[in-house]
């Protein structure tokens, strides 16, 4: 069993598993690798059950990215596939932690089937995860040999260095690399990374920013305008990622000079492209996410899409 194969090797170990968009996964496992290492545990990555992969006993982590050995003293695992219960296990921790609690899986067997009706086990699952976020936002060194965590939390300059020691997979790197040899040769990069967003979509922190869509849109080319103020046109190119083919559309009508990696896209508008086309868009979007990062000018509309925090940290200029 994977969980007791790990307790042999690691006496201290934090588990990153969360399962959303992949800026969201970095940020998590980022986080995670910081408490780490302020209290001097090991990593493991788990994105089993992923939405971007097919065969869900995987490990997305380790199918996308060459897993470093270590990051600054901690020790990164990410298992190629792992025990059906062991997946499990890390799949749903507040059975178990910090004690077993059979009354809970009990009580998620009866609510499956309809016998109880009650809040009572949403309600611990949120004071689990509010504890476990309490844990990790304030470094605090608990005595569990396992921490189990599914929470994203907020940017700081202290995670850098784990993005620092992300790479690509080879077969991945190289495709990212013939784009930008055949795109980005002698040019200036103006990457722009558009997070589409609309009313039939579940309430989120991109809602507002999408509440006008005409006005979104002019306040998108009017960042892509300053961005490109100063150049001649033959000087630049504008890299465009964005999970809509209708601002996909819009933008290259608008803007000269545009390219974009190929991808799929979805049709339908109720649903984010990762949440539609996961398994179809996953890799594109990897490279997409990588290039974005060789931006001279980085665009990011809204400022607060994960997708595009990889490329804010390297981009030289950034116009939120």
């Amino acid at each position: 069993m994977f969980l007791t194969r790990l307790l042999k090797s690691h006496p201290r170990i934090i588990i990153s598993h969360r399962n959303r968009g992949l800026g969201d996964n970095l940020l998590a496992a980022a986080n995670a690798w910081y408490y780490a290492r302020n209290t001097n545990r090991s990593l493991v990555v788990s994105w089993q059950h992923s939405l971007y992969l097919a065969d869900k006993s995987e490990n997305a982590f380790a199918r996308f990215f060459k897993v470093p050995e270590n990051i600054e003293g901690v020790q990164v695992i990410a298992e190629p596939r792992i025990d059906t219960l062991s997946s499990l296990l890390i799949l749903h921790p507040y059975f178990f932690s910090p004690a077993p609690d059979p009354s809970l899986i009990l009580y998620k067997v009866l609510s499956k089937a309809g016998a109880v009706t009650d809040n009572t086990f949403k309600r611990r699952m949120q004071r689990w995860q509010e504890e476990a976020d309490r844990i990790i936002n304030n470094l605090m060194d608990v005595r569990r040999r396992i921490i189990i965590t599914h929470g994203c939390y907020d940017p700081n300059h202290n995670l850098k260095p784990f993005f620092d020691a992300l790479e690509l997979r080879a077969e991945l790197k190289e495709r990212a690399d013939d784009f930008a040899e055949g795109n980005f040769t002698n040019k200036k990069i103006i990457g722009v990374h558009i997070r589409y967003y609309n009313q039939s979509m579940p309430l989120s922190g991109h809602t507002k920013h999408w509440l006008d869509q005409p006005k979104a849109l002019a306040a998108c080319l009017d960042k892509i305008k300053r961005a490109t103020a100063g150049f001649k046109e033959s000087e630049y190119v504008v890299f465009l990622c964005t999970d809509s083919r209708m601002v996909q559309e819009f933008v290259s009508k608008s803007v000269v000079n545009v390219i974009s990696y190929e991808k799929e896209f979805g049709r339908d508008g109720s649903k984010e492209l990762h949440q539609e086309l996961p398994v179809e868009t996953a890799e594109a979007a990897l490279i997409e996410m990588f290039l974005l990062a060789r931006s001279d000018i980085l665009v990011r509309f809204p400022p607060g899409s994960w997708f595009s925090h990889y490329a804010s940290l390297y981009a030289r200029t950034t116009i939120s």
